[in-house]
């Protein structure tokens, strides 16, 4: 009987799934392949798309490719009150999850659409245990939402690294709360959330080095604001480092299959009676989005994410000192 109830066991563990957050979740969701209509169509219609079905598209815009690629990337920042609002219950630091990214981009075979997973960026900012089947119904939705805006062949393919679980590991990971650089902080004065994030926003706009604002989105009942910002000159570096091992002699810039890595979060917010300002680690934000690249070129460009952060540290406290 001991024998019978240990086979039984057996065949219900490697029979019944593991629960949503076993499987293999790439960073980004590649919808659909082979679009019909050009691209400008394409990134209109999915801006249409995703409206009608309640997400605001809070910024459009062409990413930067590499010198000497002619092929296109375009990136759609959108966000959705519902889906915002359930991420946010748990807390400010939550806000890096927010919002979700859309890049439309041509490749060898055409044009293609990908988004950022939320199951996989997700189990990152919140954990393994945190919103497992909201992540999951929102990668589906969202994946039916953008097949049903264009003609082509809907494919709905995990890309991007493949992770099994929230944490990334190896150089440059770790645990994700320990990743949060603070670039500024000080006890709270009532006003001071919106002072200071008048403070970010000026100095950013000030800045000598290319950096840009791309949206801007506000949670009022949590006292959170999240600036995402860009460089052209950052942006085609990435995508360039990004595709190099994946390079074929009909496709040099695969990276730009990345394109929805971008922009970068700057937020700030209130926290025990705190304002600060904080954007992740620049080396781990790198290995999040972009660490198919693999270990060699993160190695060949080990400056890069320390010269990012430095520039985003800077220009965001220009003006709190």
């Amino acid at each position: 009987m001991k024998r019978m109830a240990f086979l039984v066991l057996m065949v219900v563990i490697f029979t019944v799934p593991a629960g949503l957050y076993a499987q293999e979740y790439g960073v980004y969701v590649k919808v659909i392949e082979k679009v019909e209509g050009g691209f400008e169509n394409a990134v209109k219609s999915t801006e249409e798309t995703l409206r009608k079905n309640d997400w605001l598209v809070l910024a459009s815009y062409d990413s930067n490719t590499p010198e000497g690629c002619k092929l296109r990337a375009h990136n759609i920042v959108i966000n959705s009150p519902k889906y915002s609002k359930q991420i946010m219950n748990h807390g400010p630091k939550s806000a890096f999850a927010l919002p979700l990214r859309v890049g439309v981009y041509e490749d060898e075979t055409g044009i293609n659409i990908a988004f950022v997973n939320p199951v996989s960026i997700n189990r990152t900012v919140l954990g393994d245990s945190a919103e497992k089947e909201f992540s999951v119904s929102m990668m589906n939705r969202l994946s039916d939402v953008i097949a049903s805006a264009v003609k082509g062949n809907v494919v709905k393919k995990q890309i991007g690294e493949l992770r099994t679980k929230g944490k990334v590991g190896g150089m440059g990971g770790g645990d994700f709360n320990d990743m949060i650089e603070e670039v500024y902080k000080q006890q709270d004065s009532g006003s001071l959330l919106q002072e200071t994030a008048l403070k970010v926003k000026e100095g950013i706009l000030q800045n000598s080095k290319g950096w840009k604002i791309i949206y801007s989105l506000e949670f009022g009942e949590q006292g959170v604001i999240i600036y995402g910002v860009s460089n052209p000159k950052v942006e085609a570096r990435a995508y360039k480092i990004a595709g190099e091992k994946r390079e074929t002699s009909s496709y040099r810039f695969p990276g730009i299959d990345h394109a929805a890595a971008f922009p970068i979060e700057v937020i700030v917010y209130k926290e025990a009676g705190m304002v600060k300002v904080v954007t992740l680690d620049e080396m781990y934000r790198m290995k999040l989005y972009f660490e198919d690249a693999g270990k060699w070129a993160f190695m060949k460009n080990m400056r890069m994410p320390g010269e990012i952060e430095e520039e985003i540290v800077e220009m965001s406290s220009a003006k709190l000192k």
